[in-house]
C-alpha cells in the first residue's frame, strides 16, 4: 500500500440476532441473519419475522440488531411478520437474563413465556371467547366502597407509596401475620399505580388456590384486570396476551409464569406468599419467579413488594442485612387474635391404643364445631386412600413399572396410581412376587380422611379438595363456594386448603400429620413444614367466634413443629439460618444441579461420574477452591418414566464462573437456584 494512502474502510450491514421457532438444541438459541436493504430502519429489537432454516421457513423474534461486515455469508431475513414489535423491548431484555441466568437457550426461553397463539398466528385474527369464571363472577359484584386502612397498614402503604413517587427501583419485603391484612395494602398501592397512570402485576402461588382474592381485585378494578392462568385455552391466553400488550389491562394477576406479561408502563409488582415452591418452574427453563421480578423490577423502575406470614429464609436473611426493606405487620387486622395451637403426639396416641387418623383431641373439636354450626379444615399432604400397597408375607411394596416410587391406591378410581407419570393398574388380589394373598393397603391420604371423617359424623356434609377432585378449572371455586355459603361442616384437602381461603365459620382446623413434608432430602424442609403449618393454621380464627388448631405429629420437637405452636417465625428463622451456615446451603450458597437420565442404567451413572471428574478438574484449573463438586448420586426419583437419574451437585459463590464446563446436550438437564 503507497505511503499516505488510508486503509480501506471495511463495509458494514445490519445484522439481526433471531432467536428462532425451532427446537435445534443450540447453546444459545440465536442465529445470525442479514437485514435486507428493504427492512433496513424498519425492523427493531422484538419484532417478529419469518426466515430460512435449513430446508424450511420459521418465525423467530428480533433479538439484537448489530453491524457486521458484508463478507458474511447471511441469509436474509425473508419478511417482517407484524407492523409494531411484538415483544417490548424489557421482555426482550428479560428473556435474555433468563437465558444467561438460568443456562438455557434464549429460543426456549421465549417458547415459554410467549404463549403459541401468539408466536404463531396474526394477533388480529385471535378473538377472545370467554372470561374466567372468577371474572364472571366479580363482574356481578359492586365495586365495594373503598377500604379504611388500620394505622399498621397505613404506615406500610405510605412508605412504599414515597418510592412509588420516586419512580425509583426499591424492593420491600412486607412480612404479615395471616389475616394481617396485606392485601389490602396490595389494593391501596395498586390505586395509587393507576391514578398516575402505571401498571401493576400481582403475582399468586395459585390461581386455583385463590378465587376470593382474585375476585377481590376484579371487583375492586372492574374492566381494568387480565388474569393469566393454566385453564385458559391456547385462544384465550393469546387474547388475554394481546390485550395486556395494546395496554387496555392495568393489572395482571397471575402465577408465576405472569412475570413475564407484556405490561408496557410497570410501576408496580407485588408476590403474594413469596416462599412458595410453586414460584418455581419445573421444567425448562426453570426460573424462579421472585428472582426474575427483581431484575424486571430494576429494569423497568418498578417497585417490588414481595408479602408472606413466613418468608423464605433467604430474603429475610437479605432484609435484616438491609439489602430490602423490611415492613412487618405483626397483627392480624380487626384486633382479632391468632388461633391458639395445640400440639398432639402421635406416639401417646398410639401408646393409648388409638389408631384411627384424627386424635381423641381432634374429633373433639370437630364434634364441638359441627355442634355449634361452625365448620373445621383438615389438612393432610397426600392424596389418596392408601399411600402405598404392601405384601405381608414378602414385605415388597408395590411401585410403578416405570418409576421408582409407590403406586398410591385410589378409592375414586378403584386402582393404583402413581403420581409422577400418571401410570394406573389394577388393586391386585395376590401379591405379583409371591403370589399371596395378604397384600394390603397402608398410610393415609386425603380419601382415607374423607372416609374417617364420613364414619365418625355421619351427619357431616364433607368435602374433598385435592388434585384428585380438580377436574375442571372451577373446582376449586366451587368447593370454596359451597363452604362460604354453610353448605358444608368439613373440608379435607392438600396444601389446596391450606392458603388463599377466608372463611370465617372455620373455628377447628387439624394437620392430620405435619411429618409428611418434614423429612425429605431437601435443604428446605423444615422452612416448608414450618410456612405450611402457619399457613394451615392461619385458616382459623378468622370471624370472632373462639377457634383451635391442633397440629399432629411424631416429631414434637422439630423446631417447624415447635415454632409453629406460638406463630413464632422469627425463632424458626433464627435456628434455620445456624443450619444454612453450618451446613454452607442458601444464603451462604448457590446450587446448580446437572440431572442425566437415560433408559440404560450403566450408562447414566457412567455419564455422570465423567461429568462430576470434568467439573472437578476444571475447578482445580481455575484454583476456585470455595466451590465444592457433589456426587454423581441418585437422584431422590432415581427412575422416572423409564429413565435412570443421576445428579451432580454444584455448591459455591458465583457458581457462573464454571458455566462452561457445564454438562449439556441430549440426557443433560441443568437447574440453576434449585427448590
Amino acid at each position: 500500500m503507497p505511503a499516505g494512502t488510508a486503509a480501506p474502510e471495511t463495509a458494514l450491514r445490519p445484522i439481526a440476532q433471531v432467536a428462532v421457532e425451532a427446537r435445534v438444541g443450540s447453546q444459545t438459541g440465536l442465529f445470525d441473519y442479514a437485514v435486507p436493504e428493504a427492512l433496513t430502519g424498519l425492523i427493531e429489537v422484538g419484532h417478529r419475522v419469518r426466515v430460512p432454516f435449513g430446508k424450511r421457513t420459521v418465525t423467530g423474534f428480533v433479538y439484537a440488531l448489530e453491524q457486521g461486515p458484508t463478507v458474511l455469508e447471511l441469509k436474509p431475513i425473508e419478511a417482517l411478520l407484524d407492523a409494531e414489535p411484538v415483544l417490548p423491548s424489557p421482555l426482550v431484555e428479560l428473556a435474555g437474563f433468563v437465558a444467561a441466568h438460568y443456562l438455557v437457550p434464549l429460543d426456549e426461553v421465549i417458547r415459554a413465556i410467549v404463549p403459541p397463539r401468539v408466536r404463531a398466528v396474526v394477533h388480529r385474527s385471535v378473538k377472545r371467547r370467554r372470561q374466567s369464571r372468577i371474572l364472571r363472577q366479580a363482574g356481578a359484584v359492586s365495586v365495594p366502597e373503598a377500604i379504611v386502612l388500620e394505622p399498621a397498614q397505613e404506615a406500610v402503604r405510605e412508605r412504599i407509596a414515597i418510592a412509588l413517587s420516586r419512580q425509583e427501583s426499591e424492593v420491600f419485603l412486607l412480612h404479615g401475620v395471616t389475616g394481617s391484612g396485606k392485601t389490602e395494602v396490595y389494593l391501596a398501592l395498586l390505586e395509587q399505580v393507576l391514578a398516575a397512570g402505571g401498571q401493576g402485576l400481582v403475582l399468586v402461588p395459585e390461581i386455583a388456590l385463590t378465587p376470593q382474592t382474585v375476585g377481590r381485585f376484579a371487583a375492586r378494578f372492574p374492566g381494568r384486570l387480565a388474569v393469566l392462568h393454566s385453564a385458559l385455552t391456547e385462544a384465550e391466553r393469546a387474547a388475554e396476551w394481546w390485550r395486556i400488550r395494546r395496554g387496555e389491562a392495568d393489572i395482571v394477576i397471575g402465577p408465576r409464569a405472569a412475570v413475564f406479561a407484556p405490561l408496557p408502563r410497570l410501576r408496580l409488582i407485588a408476590i403474594d406468599e413469596e416462599e412458595s415452591s410453586a414460584f418455581k418452574q419445573d421444567r425448562i427453563p426453570r426460573y424462579h419467579a421472585p428472582t426474575v421480578a427483581r431484575w424486571l423490577a430494576e429494569r423497568t423502575r418498578a417497585v417490588l413488594v414481595l408479602g408472606s406470614a413466613t418468608p423464605s429464609v433467604a430474603t429475610y436473611a437479605a432484609a435484616l442485612e438491609g439489602r430490602e426493606h423490611l415492613l412487618e405487620l405483626p397483627h392480624r387486622a380487626r384486633g382479632r387474635p391468632l388461633p391458639p395451637v395445640t400440639i398432639v403426639d402421635l406416639r401417646a396416641e398410639i401408646a393409648a391404643q388409638h389408631f384411627s387418623p384424627l386424635s381423641r383431641e381432634l374429633q373433639t373439636a370437630i364434634g364441638g364445631s359441627l355442634q355449634r354450626h361452625q365448620q373445621s379444615i383438615l389438612f393432610l399432604n397426600r392424596r389418596g386412600l392408601a399411600t402405598f400397597v404392601l405384601c405381608r408375607d414378602c414385605g415388597q411394596a408395590r411401585e410403578c413399572p416405570h418409576c421408582s416410587v409407590a403406586l398410591v391406591y385410589h378409592a375414586s378410581l378403584g386402582r393404583l396410581q402413581c403420581h409422577y407419570c400418571g401410570s394406573t393398574e389394577p388393586l391386585p388380589r395376590r401379591c405379583p412376587a409371591c403370589g399371596s394373598r395378604y397384600i394390603k393397603s397402608f398410610g393415609v391420604g386425603t380419601e382415607r380422611i374423607e372416609q374417617e371423617v364420613r364414619t365418625l359424623f355421619p351427619g357431616a356434609r364433607v368435602l374433598r379438595l385435592d388434585r384428585d377432585v380438580m377436574k375442571t378449572p372451577d373446582a376449586a371455586d366451587l368447593v370454596f363456594d359451597q363452604m362460604r355459603s354453610g353448605a358444608a361442616d368439613v373440608l379435607v384437602g392438600t396444601q389446596l386448603v391450606a392458603k388463599g381461603l377466608d372463611l370465617p365459620n372455620v373455628t377447628t382446623v387439624g394437620v392430620v400429620n405435619a411429618d409428611t413434608s418434614l423429612h425429605f432430602p431437601d435443604y428446605r424442609s423444615a422452612e416448608r413444614t414450618f410456612s405450611l403449618l402457619t399457613q394451615v393454621a392461619g385458616r382459623a380464627g378468622r370471624g370472632s367466634a373462639a377457634s383451635q388448631v391442633f397440629i399432629q405429629t411424631y416429631t414434637p420437637d422439630h423446631p417447624a413443629v415447635r415454632h409453629a405452636r406460638y406463630h413464632d417465625y422469627r425463632g424458626f428463622f433464627r435456628e434455620e439460618l445456624e443450619i444454612r451456615r453450618t451446613y454452607r446451603f442458601p444464603p451462604f450458597a448457590e446450587l446448580i444441579v446437572a440431572t442425566y437420565g437415560h433408559r440404560d442404567e450403566a450408562r447414566a451413572e457412567r455419564e455422570a461420574k465423567s461429568a462430576a471428574e470434568h467439573l472437578s478438574a476444571t475447578i482445580g484449573l481455575l484454583n476456585l477452591g470455595d466451590i465444592e463438586v457433589l456426587g454423581p448420586s441418585p437422584a431422590f426419583v432415581y427412575r422416572l418414566k423409564d429413565e435412570f437419574r443421576f445428579e451432580v451437585t454444584l455448591k459455591g459463590s458465583d457458581l457462573h464462573r464454571v458455566a462452561d464446563g457445564l454438562p449439556r446436550g441430549r440426557g443433560w438437564s441443568l437447574d440453576v437456584d434449585p427448590m
